[in-house]
């Protein structure tokens, strides 16, 4: 006779933010403007989704998120182990992200305004060709 096991994660919102990201194209902008050296299990950029991820479902302290993506179905949605997410990979990601921050912010700032539709209204002295 076997014994079977029952694993529950709470899945919640993930499928819903992993598209998101996906169409805002965030894990390859991060990896364009940060990447990591060829031996790292992660990429910064998929260390970053798994932080956005995070802050969106149940915020935790850097070192919780391992036990965080454990609870959560973060291996099956985002494909990441929850043990590579732990707080010495967060920090590096974090360290790498300061570097290049202002240009990260800036490209996905362009790309949700472009994804979205959104046109700025007209200003004073300028007309919708200089948009």
């Amino acid at each position: 006779m076997s014994a079977r096991q029952l694993l529950v994660k709470r899945l919640g919102a993930l499928p819903v933010i992993r598209d998101y990201l996906e169409r805002l194209g965030l894990r390859e902008r991060v990896d364009a403007l940060a990447p990591v050296r060829e031996v790292a299990h992660l990429t910064n950029g998929a260390v970053v989704e798994a932080l956005v991820a995070n802050r969106l479902t149940a915020p935790r302290p850097l070192y919780d998120i391992v036990a965080w993506a454990e609870e959560w179905a973060v291996a099956e949605t985002f494909g990441l182990p929850p043990a590579a997410l732990n707080d010495d990979r967060l920090g590096r990601c974090l360290d790498d992200l300061a570097r290049v921050h202002d240009a990260l912010r800036g490209e996905l700032t362009v790309q949700a305004i472009r994804r979205s539709g959104w046109r700025p209204p007209p200003c004073a002295g300028t007309s919708p060709r200089s948009w």
